[in-house]
Formats: C-alpha cells, structure tokens, sequence
C-alpha cells in the first residue's frame, strides 16, 4: 500500500512515501534487502566518523532471537509487530572511541542512521514502523 504525504512545499519523493504502518506482509526480506538498509545506515554522518549505532536483526525464521527481540516491546507494539518479517533494534555507544569522552551527539547520529535505513526501505519498496515503547532492561 502506498501512501502520499501531500507536502505544503517539494519534497523527494522518498520522503512523500515514507510512512509507519503498523500491519505487514508475511513476504520474507531477503538477507540481501538486509545488508543493502545497514549499508545505508553505515553511510550516516556522524560526529568524527564515530558511527556509534549498532543493529542486532532477526527475520521469523530466527525464532529465537525474533521473540528474544519481540518481548522486548510493549504489549501494544508486541501486537501488530509479531508479523513484521524483521523486527531491528537500534542502540548507540555513548563514548568516542578515540578519547574515551562522552559522545554527546550519538543519539543523533543513531537517527540520522536510521533515518537512512529508512530512506532505503522506502526506496525498495519496504516499510518500517519506528517504536519507542520496549523495555530497555
């Protein structure tokens, strides 16, 4: 299903597509479609090339590891997520490797990563749905 934002000013069109469903198709993601979202996530800019984000992925056929990550969410996501054919989290480092310092800007670049995962998706005809409600314990 393709959705349209209607912009008041021009915009891509990857950005015009770009929506968060919350029901999926059972159609399996190759391991191919996988690897090209993290390569554009890799792409992000980041504060000294840091790159702090970090994936940990899961497709339905890696039972394990999907529910591990599944049970993570709120009931409420945990819901409609159980039939996404991937669920991905997200995470940061906080230090700079270099100096060991706080990395004050690694939650941005973690979104700016993600924003490029996302712009991929739409790209190849995939969508995602962002999610705050998990336990991070």
């Amino acid at each position: 299903m393709i959705k349209k934002a209607e912009t008041k000013h021009d915009v891509i069109e990857l950005i015009k597509t770009r929506w968060s469903p919350r029901s999926f198709s059972a159609k399996e993601i190759t391991k191919e479609q996988i690897l090209s979202l993290f390569e554009a996530a890799s792409w992000a800019a980041s504060a000294y090339n840091e790159q702090p984000w970090m994936f940990i992925y899961a497709t339905k056929n890696e039972s394990v590891l999907y529910n591990k990550i599944l049970n993570t969410l709120s009931e409420w996501n945990r819901n409609w997520a159980k039939n996404a054919p991937v669920l991905i989290l997200s995470a940061c480092k906080l230090k700079f490797s270099h100096t060991d310092k706080e990395n004050r800007t690694a939650f941005y670049d973690l979104g700016q990563a993600v924003n490029s995962l996302s712009l991929q998706a739409i790209s190849m005809d995939l969508y995602i749905h962002q999610m705050s409600g998990f336990d991070n314990k």
